[in-house]
């Protein structure tokens, strides 16, 4: 192999290796500032929600029962048979929507009045947390 072949084949290196060489000598690019708006600090948008929701602790022990009770006294006091301290009979409970009172309805009522109330339903569910 000649010089003059071998020069042929390694001058596309030499000329890549003398530009790559004379990158780092070039000024850096000018870039404009970024200014959020509306004075909004960081990034936006659905991977980063500016507005994000209070992370909520988990319930236990006491305040675990005291919310589960606030929520079955909102489902089956509100707007139902049982509100306003009514009582309801098994088959009022069933026709009412109150499937969990209806199935239970023995065992909550246990005076064998033939009705419950809310109070009644109350007492049934502190039994069986205990």
């Amino acid at each position: 192999m000649s010089l003059f072949d071998m020069l042929r084949r390694v001058s596309p290196l030499i000329v890549l290796s003398c530009l790559i060489g004379s990158a780092h000598a070039l000024p850096p690019q000018a870039v404009a500032p970024a200014t959020p708006p509306n004075g909004a600090r960081g990034v936006d948008g659905p991977f980063f929600p500016q507005n994000r929701a209070a992370p909520v602790a988990p319930s236990t022990g006491t305040a675990l029962q005291q919310e589960a009770q606030q929520r079955l006294e909102a489902r089956l006091g509100a707007n139902t048979a049982l509100s306003n301290g009514a009582a309801v009979t098994k088959t009022q409970a069933q026709t009412a929507g109150l499937g969990y009172v209806a199935k239970h309805f023995d065992q909550i009522d246990t005076s064998h009045k033939g009705s419950v109330t809310m109070s009644d339903v109350r007492q049934y569910l502190q039994q069986q947390g205990r």
